[in-house]
């Protein structure tokens, strides 16, 4: 079981997941960008999240958001398992998409920390 986590409104975190065994399925094309752009908008839409700054990678992404209502799990679980059903499908996959190790869910405490990750 995983360790708990502190969910407060008014958090800025962000957030990463890698793809399966490291492999290249989130590979930038027109289906996979608009897919990506779309799960993201809806469920920060669904869960009232705002996006702050959004990377996808050929085999991960960062994404750093605002959580103004706590929220922010919710949004993650949702994202996550919409853009892996997508993908799947766009793939021809049936496995799993993303890999097995938690995802990462850091708060950006202070401006700095903030500008740091948007630099990286």
């Amino acid at each position: 079981m995983s360790l708990p986590r502190e969910v407060l409104p008014g958090r800025v975190h962000m957030l990463s997941r890698r793809c399966t065994q490291r492999q290249f399925l989130l590979r930038p094309d027109k289906v996979t960008n608009e897919t990506f752009l779309y799960c993201l908008a809806e469920a920060a839409n669904r869960y009232d999240v705002r996006v702050v700054l959004p990377v996808a990678m050929s085999n991960h992404h960062h994404t750093v958001v605002y959580d103004g209502e706590g929220r922010v799990i919710e949004f993650m679980e949702h994202f996550h398992k919409m853009l892996a059903k997508a993908q799947n499908a766009h793939r021809g996959r049936g496995e799993n998409l993303w890999s097995s190790e938690p995802p990462s869910l850091v708060q950006l405490v202070g401006v700095d920390d903030l500008l740091d990750k948007l630099v990286y």
